[in-house]
């Protein structure tokens, strides 16, 4: 487990491994007070010393008296162990969950789905053994023998230090395979998180695998893995067999090395029989923890190979929020978008994606963000919300650095509509009041009809408590975009970033959609990211990302006169059209000349963009 071994256990929960050590060391007293009556009772009896009733009493009331409390130690015991092991499986995955909403979108770098789901569910539920028998069982193996040790002392020392002694031969068995057992360990859980990569993976495409005729490949590779991962399994199977096999051999040489010096030493008289009934029921006792240990070993090298994978995922660095006060954003008219030369980079081994982008997004117009699949837009918007950090350089909301505004505080005044919409296992209703509970069922069909798909839940027998599956698989690519469409006007927040909005509606349902980013664009601050350029023909600022950096900026009108890059986009959109719907994007597209000129773009106010904030 390396130098985060107690990461989990916070004062209460190791005041909680101690009082179980206690309860163990308990447990073996009782143990010892049980040998030690029955040892002087057989004593008493085969030396025909006349027992007096009131000593046969007391000592049947004190071997009954110790059984009940080793029955009432091992019970209290055993609630405590299961009470450790369910608050450090508890902390230990809110610690996962924190860490990857801390690495936000970078967490998909650690690992694929699989081997996070493996870690965070399996993975935790291994460190079960190790937190709750193994570690405890450490301190139980040191001071347990050494007790039977003085306390056989009293009966023969020689037999006692003998004892003693072959103790250690147990741990010296476990470090000799230590290095091989936990690389067969390592190995098998590598192997487990694989597969069930693998199998999720095959799963989720299933549906790809059958359009390519690949199931019986896919099969084919499941099965290769399957054989790995049982292979594995045997192997590490092997190794527990072969040492546990050693240890019982040591233990019970141990045992059978008291029984005959307590044989020997009795035939010289040098101890007493009531001594050598002790040492024949004590001698497996002292050997005992340290056996249990060297087996709870081979399971708690399963927790530590699952916690290889835990720390994978605590251990990675994000870029911390301050510590100092966070400035607070509050409802208000202006909340201009400021970038000034940004960089960044999603990897130190990948391409540089922004190369020092400045430009300002207004209140109160709509900021087209344009440019071919790879230019940076998406990086863009999950800057603004800080899904990532910056390289360099800084982004500001009204003239405050964002580096100094908590996630949290920025996210509560931003509506986002991704790429990918996700829409939760549950009704549409509840989907729909992610983005505010209290709204009544007038304002969720509002929202809904803006975005177009009122007519879609009126349709359906149970409206807006009709059910979506997992994955959305029951409803078509363009009405999950449209409901992310409506969860975000519903949110509504001073600012709106609109990731290719349009990007999976048809051409009438784009019209209804560009109408109502108009509409409530008049007092926000709209960031519209694109694909489909005749999605943001009327924005009041087209920027045009190539290659990172931004190549230019204006109106359609302004950029279609440069004739450079956005024009080559335009005409590269042409010619993947069909006749029918060429001949009314050339409309859309037309210069400015004519019908082409006849549109008043909306009055930006201020229009004129502003250096970088000092």
């Amino acid at each position: 487990m390396g130098r985060n071994i107690f990461f989990s256990l916070d004062k209460v929960q190791t005041s909680l491994v101690l009082i179980k050590n206690l309860c163990d060391i308990l447990i073996v007293s009782t143990s010892v007070v049980v040998i030690d009556r029955v040892a002087h009772t057989i004593f008493m009896v085969v030396t025909n010393n006349s027992i007096k009733d009131s000593w046969f009493i007391l000592n049947i009331s004190m071997m009954i008296s110790a059984l009940v409390l080793r029955l009432v130690f091992s019970l209290f015991s055993n609630k405590i162990t299961f009470k450790i092991s369910a608050k450090i499986k508890i902390n230990v995955r809110e610690k996962i969950y924190s860490k990857l909403l801390d690495l936000e979108m970078s967490y998909k770098d650690i690992k694929k789905t699989g081997g996070l789901v493996t870690t965070s569910i399996e993975g935790v539920e291994a460190l079960e053994v190790f937190f709750g028998f193994f570690l405890p069982q450490i301190f139980l193996s040191i001071l347990i023998p050494f007790g039977l040790y003085f306390y056989l002392r009293i009966y023969q020392p020689t037999i006692a230090l003998a004892l003693v002694l072959g103790v250690p031969l147990i741990p010296l068995c476990v470090g000799a395979v230590q290095a091989w057992i936990r690389h067969v360990s390592r190995m098998h859980w590598s192997t487990y998180e694989d597969l069930n990569s693998l199998y999720l993976d095959s799963i989720q495409g299933i549906t790809t695998l059958k359009l390519f005729n690949l199931v019986e490949q896919r099969t084919n590779t499941i099965r290769t893995r399957s054989w790995e991962f049982r292979n594995r399994t045997m192997k590490l199977l092997y190794t527990n067999l072969v040492s546990i096999l050693t240890m019982d051999i040591i233990a019970l040489m141990g045992t059978a090395l008291g029984i005959t010096l307590a044989i020997i030493y009795l035939s010289s008289h040098l101890i007493t029989l009531a001594g050598a009934i002790v040492v024949l029921f004590l001698s497996y006792e002292m050997f005992r923890p340290l056996r249990g240990l060297g087996s709870a070993f081979h399971a708690a090298m399963n927790g530590i190979s699952a916690s290889k994978s835990i720390f994978e995922i605590l251990d990675q660095k994000t870029k911390l929020e301050k510590s100092k006060p966070f400035i607070m954003l509050s409802s208000k008219e202006n909340f201009d978008i400021e970038f000034c030369n940004v960089n960044f980079t999603y990897t130190t081994d990948t391409p540089q994606v922004l190369k020092g982008v400045n430009f300002i997004a207004k209140t109160d117009q709509i900021t087209a963000i344009v440019g071919i699949s790879g230019s940076g837009k998406s990086t863009i918007a999950n800057l603004i919300v800080k899904l990532y950090e910056p390289a360099s350089g800084q982004i500001y909301i009204d003239k405050h650095d964002i580096e100094n505004i908590s996630r949290n505080n920025i996210r509560k005044y931003i509506a986002m509509v991704s790429q990918r919409t996700y829409l939760f296992h549950g009704t549409i209703r509840e989907n729909l009041l992610i983005a505010r509970p209290e709204s009544t069922e007038e304002e969720l069909y509002l929202v809904c009809k803006k975005a177009g798909i009122d007519c879609f839940i009126k349709s359906l027998p149970n409206g807006l408590d009709s059910s979506i599956v997992e994955h959305a698989k029951n409803i078509s690519a363009g009405q999950i975009q449209r409901f992310g469409i409506a969860r975000a006007l519903l949110k509504d927040t001073p600012i709106l970033i609109l990731d290719e909005p349009t990007a999976d509606v048809d051409r009438e349902n784009e019209a209804k959609i560009i109408e109502t980013i108009k509409e409530i664009s008049k007092n926000k601050t709209t960031i519209v990211i694109a694909h489909r350029l005749s999605t943001i023909r009327d924005s009041d600022k087209i920027i045009v990302l190539n290659n990172g950096i931004i190549s230019e900026e204006g109106t359609h009108e302004e950029l279609m006169e440069k004739n450079s890059v956005y024009v080559s986009l335009v005409h590269h959109q042409l010619e993947h059209e069909s006749a029918d719907v060429k001949e009314d994007m050339i409309k859309i597209y037309a210069r400015v000349s004519g019908a082409g000129s006849a549109r008043k773009p909306r009055d930006r106010r201020g229009s004129k963009d502003r250096g970088c904030t000092e």
